[in-house]
């Protein structure tokens, strides 16, 4: 089994009320439940909103230009599938999918 990172982008949930994103929550918790109990599910957290993007420049380090919040990645999901569209076949079930956000898939090569 070849294990992918599924990073979760983009996705509206600020006009939610609390309640609502109670219910959301419980749609991603079900979710990753349903891949620990198919042995898929190795990791998964959200991400804080704000962090830094570093580039060299010349020779010094330089903190930003910051990400665009359309493009930031708000958390991921590290499962394990047979292989790429497997992979891409589990992905369709992220809950991610029905609040407007992106779900990337990336294969995780061991070293």
């Amino acid at each position: 089994m070849a294990s992918y990172v599924l990073l979760l982008k983009s996705g509206e949930y600020t006009s939610h009320s609390p309640e609502e994103m109670q219910k959301i929550l419980e749609k991603y918790i079900g979710w990753m439940n349903q891949l620990r109990s198919e042995g898929r599910y190795r990791a998964g957290e959200e991400l804080n909103r704000t962090g830094r993007v570093l580039r060299t420049q010349g020779n010094r380090v330089v903190d930003g230009p910051f990400t665009e919040t359309k493009e930031a990645v708000g958390g991921f999901f590290l499962i394990e599938a047979k292989d790429y569209d497997e992979a891409v076949s589990i992905s369709r079930g992220c809950p991610h999918l029905e609040y407007g956000g992106e779900v990337e898939i990336r294969e995780v090569i061991p070293h």
